[in-house]
């Protein structure tokens, strides 16, 4: 499914090589007549290179291009109405791992962000400058809740490129909160590089210091400076 129509912006492909056997695994993995199984046909439209960036790395970094390894593919279907969609999340070249689908997933949140990819065609930033091409990618903040997509540009500098958050909205505004609760991105708003960087850092700092006045954080810490077993059903991980 051709979702991206705009001529300057680039959707990545697998590999001829690797796309036939993540067919191969797809037809295994689900059944015939799934919705899925349309999502790897010879019109999928290619795929999202998924990025994901953790928290502790956010609040250090200075530039986008230093998250340079996709995780994994995700490729979106409509599905059988417009209210839902399909998508299937397989490994990455890049992994070295074999090419098999990881998991597959139904519903109305995909057809939301299959909604949001579409509106990537229409924005200004894109319309108005027919010659800067851009690359399709999506990048995840899981400790944030952010997932956007990430326009890397093909033929400028690093700070020309630009993010567009989308989804992950509960209440069904068109505002994405970050922790804190001061500063909000706008859902299908293209933002600048710079100025989406500086937004997450301050909410990855605001998250951090909530983390860390937590009292079972707090709790932790003193345990493991003292060298003392934590108790049955603590977990270690909790003060991370």
């Amino acid at each position: 499914m051709k979702v991206i129509k705009a001529n300057n912006i680039t959707v990545p492909t697998p590999t001829d090589g690797w796309l036939k056997k993540l067919r191969t695994s797809l037809a295994a993995f689900a059944p015939s007549g799934d919705p899925v199984t349309t999502l790897l046909n010879e019109d999928y439209g290619g795929g999202h290179c998924v990025y994901s960036v953790g928290l502790k790395k956010i609040e250090g970094l200075k530039k986008l291009d230093e998250i340079n390894t996709p995780l994994y593919w995700r490729f979106l279907a409509q599905g059988a109405d417009t209210a839902t969609g399909a998508a299937c999340l397989a490994t990455h070249e890049s992994s070295k791992l074999p090419a098999k689908v990881m998991a597959a997933l139904n519903g109305p949140e995909v057809a939301d962000i299959l909604k949001s990819a579409e509106n990537l065609n229409h924005l200004k930033e894109v319309r108005g400058k027919p010659n800067n091409h851009y690359e399709l990618r999506v990048l995840r903040m899981p400790a944030l809740s952010v997932e956007a997509f990430w326009l890397k540009s093909l033929t400028g500098k690093p700070e020309d490129d630009l993010i567009v958050p989308y989804g992950l909205v509960v209440d069904g505004s068109d505002s994405i909160k970050l922790p804190g609760g001061k500063t909000q991105l706008k859902k299908d708003h293209a933002y600048p590089v710079a100025e989406f960087l500086e937004m997450m850092q301050g909410a990855a700092r605001h998250r951090r210091d909530a983390d860390d006045k937590a009292p079972q954080a707090r709790y932790n810490r003193s345990l493991m400076a003292t060298g003392r077993p934590f108790p049955h059903g603590t977990s270690r991980a909790a003060g991370h």
